[in-house]
């Protein structure tokens, strides 16, 4: 009886993770999303999903429109309905460390090519100033293609 509970457990596993490929694989979109903030500028993330491959440039400005920071992820992607789940490597231009990170986010995209870009692991932006400013975990943006 236990044998055909976690089979049945597994099997359920192995569609769910089956069907993430399979929506990976056939996803092909690009979107832009921005937000201002008063405090030091502006913040822009392009996100490129393609084929199961996945890039975010983000890109921060302060007030005078110069690049403060910017970074790339790098890696894959698992997708269910709207939410992804990455795997890769992120680096940071000003410094040359490379991090493997995990990442969850949700992306819903309306008929009008606006999107919604939500993650729970944005955190806190230090200045070079000392400030720290809380980056937004809602995003809104438009969808290229």
């Amino acid at each position: 009886m236990l044998k055909k509970a976690f089979l049945g457990i597994f099997l359920a596993l192995l569609f769910i993770f089956s069907q993430a490929i399979f929506n990976a694989i056939n996803t092909q979109s690009t979107y832009v999303f921005t937000k201002e903030y008063p405090a030091f500028g502006s913040e822009i993330i392009k996100v490129n999903l393609n084929d199961g491959r996945i890039k975010i440039n983000v890109i921060r400005k302060n007030k005078e429109n110069r690049v403060i920071s910017s970074s790339l992820f790098s890696g894959v992607f698992l997708k269910i309905q709207n939410h992804y789940y990455t795997f890769g490597v992120k680096r940071l231009n000003k410094s040359r460390e490379v991090d493997f990170t995990f990442r969850n986010f949700y992306i819903d995209s309306l008929r009008t090519k606006e999107a919604v870009y939500i993650s729970d692991d944005r955190g806190i932006l230090e200045l070079d100033s000392g400030k720290s400013i809380y980056l937004s975990s809602l995003l809104l943006g438009k969808k290229i293609r």
